[in-house]
């Protein structure tokens, strides 16, 4: 057991036309399956609230992606009463895409014990739980998480997580895509001060950053998992037609199985993207404004 985030538990984008979306990531092969309404504990001396609305995520063999909707205010506006850092207030207002960073860890207690030693305000731990689809009939998945008060990270939402029922979210029987997906593997943060937001998660994952040059630093987990940050410059340069808030969360790289099989995937469903350094990156347009690439493992 560690004080380190480990991987991304997952990563999410939040919409106003959840149709749409879920459309546009089919075709970039993501399967979904829906999830019914989740259960949180606000406070410590109640049992589970439901909040939020339902939403469609796509499951991978170590994480996934979370589609969320927000067309409800009524779902969500309570929660900025009671849930701190989980209010998606701050989100809704600015930014529609993704919007959520949610890191995994084996130890979420001494996780949180480290960031506070650090003078790092943290929420309370609280469980999150929700029914789940399996073969033998509904069970009950549940999460330890926590979150950070705001304005902690204007990027995002950035949480921490630790499973207790890792089987009953990443059932393999859902991780089969058309896209050949196997996990996510690196997140994409545009900032205007990039070392700052790279400090600023390497002291929360416990994972060391390094610059790669002054529009670009990295956080490597090792295992092939990291969070690059760039410069608003640097991302127009890269990736250009995509999303640039400043600061922000812009995107995801999934690692596939086969990048022939996805890029025979991409063409054949008439996917704008472009092939550079072994990955393939998907055009903004077909992708809601947000960057997607696909890679194989790294070397």
């Amino acid at each position: 057991m560690t004080a380190t985030a480990t991987d991304f538990h997952h990563v999410g984008l939040i919409t106003h036309d959840m149709e749409w979306t879920i459309a546009t990531y089919e075709r970039l092969g993501f399967s979904f399956v829906a999830v019914p309404q989740p259960r949180m504990r606000l406070e410590t001396t109640v049992e589970p609230d439901v909040f939020g609305t339902r939403y469609r995520t796509a499951i991978f063999e170590t994480n996934y992606l979370e589609v969320l909707p927000h067309t409800d205010p009524q779902a969500w506006g309570w929660i900025s009463q009671g849930g701190g850092g989980y209010s998606t207030d701050n989100i809704r207002g600015r930014y529609e895409g993704m919007c959520l960073m949610h890191l995994a860890t084996d130890d979420i207690e001494l996780l949180r014990d480290r960031l506070t030693a650090h003078a790092v305000p943290c929420d309370d731990i609280r469980r999150y739980q929700r029914d789940i689809d399996t073969p033998v009939g509904p069970q009950l998945m549940q999460v330890l998480a926590f979150s950070f008060p705001h304005p902690g990270n204007p990027e995002g939402l950035i949480e921490f997580a630790q499973h207790l029922t890792p089987e009953l979210v990443l059932q393999s029987r859902h991780t089969s895509h058309p896209n050949g997906a196997r996990r996510i593997s690196e997140t994409i943060v545009c900032a205007g001060d990039p070392e700052r937001y790279a400090r600023k998660y390497d002291l929360y994952t416990g994972q060391r950053y390094g610059m790669v040059d002054p529009h670009y630093f990295l956080v490597d987990f090792g295992d092939d998992t990291r969070i690059s940050v760039f410069s608003p410059q640097r991302i127009g340069a890269l990736y250009p037609g995509c999303d640039t808030p400043d600061p922000g969360l812009v995107g995801f790289v999934t690692e596939v199985t086969s990048l022939a099989a996805t890029r025979a995937h991409l063409t054949s469903h008439h996917v704008l993207f472009t092939e550079r350094h072994g990955q393939l990156v998907v055009d903004p347009r077909d992708s809601g404004g947000n960057i997607v690439i696909f890679s194989e493992p790294l070397e």
